[in-house]
C-alpha cells in the first residue's frame, strides 16, 4: 500500500506472483531462446566444476560444450592434461525471480 499524498488516500498496490513458471523461467525453453548471458558450466562425476563459456542459447550451449569435449579429447589423445573430465554440461541463466537456474543439462556423452 502506499499513500497517495495529493487526496490523501491509501491505495492498495497489487504484488505480482510468480505462476505458472517452467523450472524458475517465465516461459518454456526452446533451443533458440534468448537466455541474455548464460553461463555454460562442465562437471565431473564428484560434482566439481568448470565454468567454459558465456552463451545466449541452449543451442549455442551445445555446440561450444561438443567444441570444448572434442578439445579434451583431442588433448587426451596427445597425453596432455585434458583437466576436468565433463560427465554433464548445464546451462546457468537468470530466472523470472532474478536468481540463476539450470536452464537445460545434458550428459557429456550426448551429441
Amino acid at each position: 500500500m502506499f499513500l497517495n499524498r495529493a487526496i490523501n488516500v491509501v491505495v492498495p498496490t497489487t504484488k505480482r506472483t510468480l505462476t505458472g513458471t517452467y523450472n524458475g523461467f517465465a516461459i518454456p525453453l526452446q533451443p533458440e531462446t534468448d537466455l541474455g548471458n548464460a553461463m555454460l558450466i562442465a562437471e565431473d562425476e564428484e560434482a566439481n566444476y568448470e565454468p567454459i563459456a558465456v552463451v545466449a542459447s541452449i543451442r549455442e550451449g551445445k555446440e561450444i560444450a561438443q567444441t570444448d569435449l572434442g578439445g579434451r579429447l583431442l588433448r587426451l589423445e596427445r597425453e596432455e592434461d585434458p583437466g576436468l573430465c565433463p560427465f554433464v554440461y548445464k546451462l546457468w541463466a537468470r530466472g523470472a525471480d532474478g536468481r540463476q537456474h539450470v536452464a537445460a543439462s545434458w550428459l557429456a556423452t550426448e551429441p
